[in-house]
């Protein structure tokens, strides 16, 4: 097992999540054992390293607010021991991130940065200019809003900026980190749709199935197995303010087998 000092650690994010690493004296990364298990969903990290051979994980010791602590931490070989044995079924989505985009950017740069959306061109006619950079600050806003993964957010911004001014944005889109991943669009209402439901009888269903619950407000709130399939985005209305739930189309099949 490694032990090391180091007051480096760097946080990346990886869909609104915190995943911190550093690197050793030779320039191997090595990872946080508890942001990579909140991450994978694996429910017991201590477990979860026991698994691993000696080699695979190791100890630093890093400054925080409240003096030295020792932090668990895996290498790279650990790292992926732990993404197989991880249930969620983006795993492997999470594992071609880590090694298509942080691990090279880490031994080019030593740090990782969540891309960002370009500039609007100054090409484009001067009505676009303005719709388009409008709707790219509102992106960036809400990519910052916690909870709200920034791939989901730059896709639904360029989604609205093809819809709001008619340009082709496939090429852009097909470069996000959640390009592969369907986008979370559909409400109660539209899902129900799909299904021959009402939204009540349909919000009633995914309840039924584990995907969301009621909280103490009286308002539909994610399961943990619901956040696998959904997304709630803040929202204000008419002085109110709040979450609203939207679901991945894929959400239909399961909703049907279990219904």
């Amino acid at each position: 097992m490694k032990s090391t000092t180091s007051s480096a650690l760097v946080p990346f994010d990886y869909e609104g999540s915190q995943l911190r690493v550093f690197a050793d004296e030779h320039g191997d990364p090595w990872f946080v054992v508890t942001d990579l298990c909140s991450v994978l969903g694996i429910g017991n990290p201590r477990q979860a390293t026991n698994r691993l051979d000696a080699d695979e994980k190791g100890v630093i010791s890093t400054d925080t607010p409240g003096g030295v602590q020792a932090v668990a931490t895996v290498n790279e070989p650990g790292l992926y021991t732990l993404v197989l044995g991880s249930r969620k079924p983006e795993a492997k989505r999470f594992k071609r991130w880590v090694t298509h985009e942080v691990l090279p950017a880490i031994r080019r740069t030593g740090r990782y940065a969540v891309p960002v959306l370009a500039p609007t061109p100054a090409s484009l006619p001067s009505e676009k200019q303005d719709s388009v950079g409008a709707l790219l600050l509102i992106g960036q806003a809400v990519a910052q809003v916690p909870g709200v993964k920034p791939g989901i957010a730059m896709a639904a911004t360029l989604t609205c900026i093809e819809e709001n001014t008619g340009l082709a944005i496939e090429t852009l889109r097909r470069a996000l980190p959640a390009a592969q991943a369907p986008i979370c669009s559909l409400n109660a209402t539209q899902l129900g749709q799909r299904l021959g439901m009402a939204a009540r009888v349909m919000n009633q269903h995914l309840a039924a199935c584990g995907l969301q619950l009621r909280n103490a407000r009286d308002e539909w709130e994610l399961s943990e197995r619901g956040q696998q399939w959904a997304e709630a985005l803040p929202y204000c209305r008419q002085g109110h303010s709040g979450y609203q739930i939207l679901w991945n189309p894929a959400v239909v099949d399961i909703v049907r087998g279990l219904g």
